[in-house]
């Protein structure tokens, strides 16, 4: 079975409202948002296309446009998002909106299957992906958080370095910032790649805090050591802290900063008394591992990206 659907395509600033507030419900319905933030940030910019997905029926397709989305698609940069609203799936619309998705480009793709997500991961088998690379979600028990009431940027940071907030009046933080996180994470396929308008418009949304980026600094000077990154959502069931990013520059490594940094993540995250404490990390990723479960972290989750050659020669338009 496979659903009949209409396409709107364009990041409009209701067409990424739509997008949201239907990525959102997919959140709270499986514990895990089916897109990436990088996947929203480039379809804002236009560097990837937004899809909006409406049921259509028979000759009375135009009349659904104005309908709430029941999918949205985002695709470019050699990879596809996909979210289906919860109150529409089982029913061919997941099918549908990724064969149409994957009509949009002919190059190779990556795609996430985002949690423990079976569906998800039979739909992109289907459509010729394969598994490549694992995502692990950690949790910490909040009570495990410092309890001292320590100020983060107190901690002690090793000569010619200093702990200080990212102070959003000042644009050479931002350059600082991005050059960086672009050599700490320089063989990372999302987060190495940010760039200042990427970075620009992830100050914009609702859940930053310039004190929840907090910068080791190299004195004299203009450059960072390296930096720690918390996203924290205030929602109807409590408070998460998120481990957004920890990076320490390549040059500065074998230092401890690292542990710094994560120190440093802990203590701010106790000042907001959060009821959840995540992070994401590469499961090939074995030391920033084995950082995290010697702080107390265990696997919450696994995600899978999946991906798919240019020319697999399989047909997109197979029903689910």
């Amino acid at each position: 079975m496979s659903a009949r659907l209409t396409v709107a395509e364009g990041a409009s600033d209701a067409a990424l409202a739509e997008a949201r507030a239907l990525i959102a419900e997919a959140e709270a319905h499986d514990g895990a948002s089916p897109v990436s933030d990088q996947a929203m940030l480039a379809a804002a910019q236009g560097q990837r296309v937004l899809l909006r997905f409406s049921e259509a029926a028979g000759e009375a397709a135009e009349a659904v446009a104005a309908v709430a989305p029941v999918a949205v698609g985002i695709v470019g940069q050699g990879e596809v998002d996909l979210a289906v609203r919860p109150n529409a799936r089982g029913r061919g619309v997941g099918s549908a909106a990724l064969a149409q998705t994957l009509a949009r480009t002919n190059g190779e793709l990556r795609a996430w299957a985002h949690g423990e997500n079976p569906a998800a991961e039979a739909l992109l088998a289907r459509a010729g992906f394969a598994p490549v690379r694992t995502l692990l979600r950690m949790a910490l028990d909040p009570a495990l958080l410092p309890s001292d009431g320590r100020d983060p940027l107190a901690l002690q940071a090793p000569a010619g370095l200093r702990l200080r907030a990212f102070d959003p009046e000042q644009p050479a933080d931002a350059a600082a910032w991005v050059r960086s996180n672009a050599a700490a994470f320089a063989s990372h396929p999302e987060q190495g790649r940010i760039t200042e308008a990427d970075f620009a418009l992830m100050r914009q949304e609702p859940w930053f805090e310039p004190d929840d980026l907090i910068l080791l600094a190299e004195e004299p000077g203009p450059e960072l050591a390296g930096s720690a990154w918390i996203k924290t959502v205030r929602g109807e069931e409590g408070v998460e802290c998120e481990l957004y990013a920890v990076g320490v520059r390549p040059e500065q490594a074998g230092r401890g900063l690292g542990r710094l940094l994560l120190d440093v993540a802990l203590a701010r995250m106790a000042q907001h008394a959060p009821t959840r404490v995540t992070l994401y990390v590469d499961g090939e990723n074995e030391r920033a591992v084995r950082l995290y479960a010697h702080a107390s972290f265990t696997v919450d989750s696994r995600s899978r990206q999946w991906a798919r050659a240019a020319s697999s020669g399989v047909d997109d338009t197979m029903d689910a």
